[in-house]
């Protein structure tokens, strides 16, 4: 039996193509919009265009189109409010249109910005929310805006979305996405679990937000990734951030860059781990994981040689960013969404690519010994002790006197509970953590959305017609993958900005299963 049979041939296999099978074919997910609820062509056709939720925010959006077409008017013919709507009465798309007036001055303002593209702009802002985030806090004149500036952006972008759909005159549609429907149903559980389980409720609704808000940049992204060349766009700024870190991860580790915090075991020999502008090398690592798989698709599904050789060698560089951030969670992400990159690309690889990492493990030399330390008694009587393992026995023992509802949102194992001194270390499993704060509910809900993202995913990879599409949409795949694999031993979903890039690569995958769908759509006119 050859390696692709033995995968097809696996209960994991067999458990998201049940899963695949039951989301469409529910009655919530996929009803036919033909008569006598009949099947119809729903090899063409996603779950998400003949469910009901979609029928239902198509007519929401029917309803609010006529309102855009209602206030254009009305704006159109107020002598005060006419520069909102002035301009050529045409079509215009998300990315061409602007909110700056016909003034002389803010003309030559509006050409600049569509030369650049401003929903563009936007769009790729979100994949440098870490370089932003870091130059607002230290910038000084904004540094006052520094813990609010991401709000006050994700605020202007539904500004943005809605003034470009009234300046269309209800031309431009709401973006709609299979993962839609599961996010809003996430976002309930946490809303839910606010009432039903609030001991203190300011910590609650901080728990809350810590949680739940930057989920809604999905909502944002997707709204502005409405072509591959904007999809593009955004990867490539990803990419450029992750080649400045990973040059900056190298410079730290050459130059021995002191370590601001007791980061290693004193049982080892390391003195500097790489840890660049974001300032926790786990963290650094993660976005490795993340970029780095992205990056490696882009090369291969690029077609000039200079291209690739860019991409490639942004891919290297990040590569040994991630070796020097020392992160054993990081490094074992990885190889965990390299397999799975391997395993959906090309499936042969995959046990040579099994023996690198073994080589890597035996003759790593400095940086294999810190991963082998890991599997050493001393480790884990230290583990045991006051470590990763002492803490998780900690938060098992609280979950099983609160296994329903949990403590509640904000109340252990995070930097909220931290924060208010209801609990005195992180989980560092963020699952875990998600189980002794929400319980059983909370955890279902994020078993729930992770399926469906893990189901929609295959699905736009299974959808694409060219290679470059599949090659991407496996990147982005598995990088994100890779970031559910870290939380399993870090809180990554605790840093605002790896949840916003995590979405972000969501909205990217349904966006090239979408570019897909217009093809075949456009094929069989």
């Amino acid at each position: 039996m050859n390696i692709k049979n033995a995968i097809k041939g696996s209960f994991l296999f067999f458990l998201l193509g049940r899963l695949g099978y039951v989301a469409s074919n529910s009655r919530i997910f996929n009803i036919s919009l033909s008569q006598g609820n009949k099947l119809k062509d729903t090899d063409k056709r996603s779950w998400m265009e003949s469910s009901v939720f979609y029928r239902l925010m198509k007519w929401v959006d029917s309803v609010l189109q006529k309102v855009d077409k209602w206030l254009h008017k009305s704006l159109s013919e107020s002598v005060t409010m006419s520069w909102l709507v002035a301009g050529r009465r045409k079509s215009i798309t998300t990315r061409e249109s602007s909110v700056l007036s016909s003034s002389i001055l803010a003309g030559s303002l509006t050409r600049i910005v569509r030369s650049i593209g401003f929903s563009d702009l936007l769009a790729v802002s979100i994949g440098f929310y870490m370089v932003i985030d870091y130059a607002v806090r230290r910038l000084p004149g904004i540094s006052a805006i520094g813990s609010v500036w991401d709000e006050l952006l994700l605020l202007f972008v539904v500004f943005y979305v809605v003034l470009t759909r009234v300046r269309s005159s209800g031309k431009i549609r709401f973006n709609l996405t299979p993962m839609d429907l599961p996010v809003l149903i996430y976002l309930i559980i946490g809303i839910t679990h606010v009432f039903i389980r609030a001991l203190d409720l300011s910590v609650a609704i901080e728990g809350f937000r810590a949680v739940f808000q930057h989920i809604l940049w999905y909502f944002a992204a997707t709204q502005l990734i409405r072509d591959e060349d904007t999809a593009e766009k955004v990867v490539d700024g990803m990419i450029l951030m992750g080649l400045f870190l990973g040059l900056h991860a190298i410079y730290q580790y050459v130059m021995k860059v002191p370590m601001p915090g007791n980061w290693v075991d004193t049982a080892e020999n390391i003195t500097t781990r790489a840890y660049s502008i974001i300032g926790s090398p786990n963290i650094l690592g993660v976005i490795f994981v993340l970029i780095i798989n992205i990056a490696m698709a882009r090369a291969l599904s690029s077609n000039g040689w200079k291209q690739r050789v860019y991409y490639s060698g942004s891919a290297l560089i990040m590569l040994a960013g991630l070796l020097f951030t020392m992160s054993r969670g990081a490094w074992l992400a990885f190889a965990f969404g390299v397999g799975i990159f391997t395993l959906i690309l090309v499936p042969k690889l995959i046990v040579p690519l099994a023996g690198a990492g073994a080589g890597f493990v035996l003759f790593g030399g400095t940086l294999s010994e810190r991963l082998l330390y890991m599997m050493s008694p001393v480790y884990l009587m230290k583990s045991a002790a006051g470590g990763r393992l002492y803490r998780w026995a900690i938060g098992y023992e609280l979950w099983t006197r609160n296994k329903l509802f949990g403590v509640g949102l904000g109340r252990f194992g995070g930097a909220v509970a931290i924060n208010n001194r209801l609990a005195p270390f992180y989980l560092d499993n963020y699952y875990l953590k998600t189980l002794v704060e929400m319980g059983v509910y909370g955890v279902a809900g994020l078993l729930f959305i992770i399926i469906c993202f893990i189901v929609s995913s295959l699905r736009a990879i299974g959808n694409q017609h060219t290679i470059k599409g599949r090659i991407m949409t496996i990147g982005l795949f598995s990088g994100a993958m890779g970031v559910l694999a870290q939380n399993f031993v870090e809180n990554i979903f605790e840093v605002p900005g790896m949840v916003v890039y995590f979405w972000l690569t969501v909205a990217l995958i349904n966006a090239y299963g979408k570019f897909r769908n217009v093809e075949a759509e456009g094929r069989g006119n």
